[in-house]
């Protein structure tokens, strides 16, 4: 990312991703999920976690450079889920369950 001011190092490969990323294609790790760690996710238990793919694009470097946020052109990116894991996240929706 722009904002490490150093060449990249080997251990950047394990140091800046999530614990359970598994495919590739993305430019970055989503940074929302670095402080997930095996541990926690054991402690989550996993009859509680569903599994989907982000691959978070170049444009999530872009500045706001605009006055007023909502003239911010905001770039894309792409997630997989299954329909299993979909209707999981419904399921518990609909039920009330945290997210």
């Amino acid at each position: 990312p722009p904002y490490i001011k150093r060449k990249a190092e080997t251990t950047d490969k394990e140091r800046y991703n999530n614990v359970y990323a598994k495919d590739a294609g993305s430019v970055a790790a989503p940074t929302a999920g670095l402080h997930f760690t095996d541990q926690v996710l054991e402690e989550i238990g996993a009859s509680n976690i569903s599994h989907l793919t982000l691959h978070v694009g170049a444009g999530t470097f872009m500045p706001v450079l605009s006055e007023d946020a909502r003239d911010h052109a905001m770039h894309g990116e792409t997630f997989f889920v299954n329909v299993g894991e979909l209707r999981s996240i419904i399921n518990a929706m609909e039920q009330g369950k945290p997210l």
